[in-house]
């Protein structure tokens, strides 16, 4: 008996010493994520106040070569506030408009070297720095209580929770959306691209869910057999859709179906894989012949990566009037190397169709538009987005040059138009 006891109370102390020094560890942790917070939130509140002053800045000059520097400055603090609101305990609301009013004055910055108009970024961001100053006031009120040590990281989760807050971060949210709103209003193409991501170009008849399933059946016959439950989307979707879920042997899965126009968004299998290795000329050949047989007839061959298992396939929209790749409209496919089934395809972007228009071509001597070092070795015509959101024309090259005995890879995308340069990417 007194054995037992003897056990018992060691057992006692033992679990007490535990709880305590789980407690000191939980609390230690605790007060090493208030101090990072603190930082964090300090941190930003300088930034804030030298986005204001690099705003200020840009305005002293009519031509934007002279707010040069100060315009990288907002770009590079914009970006940095970005990521510190993203890490922080806040409220999403508020959190989510701040973060769009840091992006959107950052690229308005940024590409304010290519308006010809310097009336209207003085206009614009006059308004933006009167703005700043009244969101930097109220940042610094709503964060007073963490930064000022006033309150512990448990007392600011109840205080962020609260029903009634010390600080009302919906309407901070609100307001900052209302400035969003009002200084940097969408462009058409940024209209355009919302439309795009939302699906809302899609003016096709509904489907129903039988018409889905049907679908289902007539691409993936041979595991369609099974459905085991179709779920629509969630109300407030940015467009609904069907969830169909399968099951057939040892494969799993499930595949999206739009609710306009019955589109698939996306397609996946999980299954156990064999040893078998099908040719990759074959499984390309598979992948052409399913796109075909599924209606997807404006597509090209893009590229393909492998792992163990599976072929990844990228297949890119061209577009007729120049047969020019739409690079922003491309359809995944991941084929199963043992047999050759499609185990996965993403069509999202796809689906996203973009609105093109003719655009004239100006004719370049690469010769003397690169330096005398460099060979163009591949040139194609492709539709790629620019900073503003566009989509053009561009001449998409594959140029080569000497790097100190090294061959430098490089693509480059060049505006049929305006010969400006889009983007220069170095391949591995």
């Amino acid at each position: 008996m007194k054995k037992m006891i003897f056990v018992l109370a060691y057992a006692l102390v033992v679990v007490s010493v535990f709880a305590f020094t789980k407690a000191a560890e939980n609390n230690k942790l605790a007060i090493l994520l208030s101090n990072q917070y603190t930082q964090q939130m300090a941190d930003a509140s300088d930034k804030m106040e030298e986005l204001d002053t690099a705003v200020k800045q840009t305005l002293l000059f009519n031509h934007s070569e002279g707010s040069k520097k100060a315009r990288e400055d907002i770009w590079r603090l914009s970006s940095d506030i970005k990521r510190s609101v993203a890490s922080l305990p806040l409220d999403t609301a508020f959190s989510t408009s701040w973060m769009n009013y840091l992006g959107r004055i950052g690229n308005y910055a940024k590409v304010a070297d290519k308006s010809s108009d310097p009336g209207e970024y003085h206009k614009v961001m006059s308004q933006a720095s009167k703005n700043l100053g009244v969101m930097h006031d109220d940042w610094r009120l709503a964060t007073a209580g963490l930064i000022k040590g006033r309150y512990s990281m448990e007392e600011w989760n109840n205080k962020l929770n609260a029903s009634n807050p010390d600080f009302d971060w919906s309407n901070l949210g609100t307001s900052i959306k209302q400035y969003t709103e009002a200084d940097f209003p969408l462009t058409a193409s940024e209209s355009d691209a919302m439309k795009k991501k939302e699906l809302k170009n899609i003016d096709e008849a509904k489907v129903t869910q039988a018409e889905a399933v049907e679908r289902f059946k007539t691409l993936f016959p041979q595991v369609s057999s099974d459905v085991v439950g179709v779920d629509r989307s969630k109300p407030g979707s940015p467009y609904p859709f069907y969830h169909i879920r399968f099951t057939d042997g040892e494969s799993i899965g499930y595949i999206d179906i739009t609710e306009k126009g019955g589109h698939v968004l996306s397609y996946l299998a999980e299954r156990p894989f064999g040893k078998n290795s099908v040719p990759f000329d074959d499984l390309k050949k598979y992948a052409e012949e399913f796109l075909k047989a599924a209606g997807y007839k404006d597509l090209v061959y893009e590229e393909a990566r492998e792992n163990n298992t599976a072929w990844h396939f990228v297949f890119v929209r061209e577009e007729p009037f120049y047969g020019a790749k739409v690079f922003s409209d491309v359809i995944h496919l991941k084929i199963a190397k043992d047999t050759g089934d499609i185990i996965g395809l993403n069509a999202m972007e796809y689906i996203q169709k973009e609105k093109l228009h003719r655009q004239s071509i100006k004719k370049v001597d690469w010769k003397e538009f690169f330096h005398k070092d460099v060979q163009v070795v591949e040139n194609e015509l492709a539709y790629v987005e620019n900073e503003r959101m566009e989509q053009r024309l561009a001449h998409y090259l594959k140029v080569t040059r000497d790097e100190n005995g090294h061959n430098g890879t490089y693509n480059v995308v060049v505006d049929t138009e305006t010969s400006e340069v889009i983007k220069t990417e170095k391949l591995e």
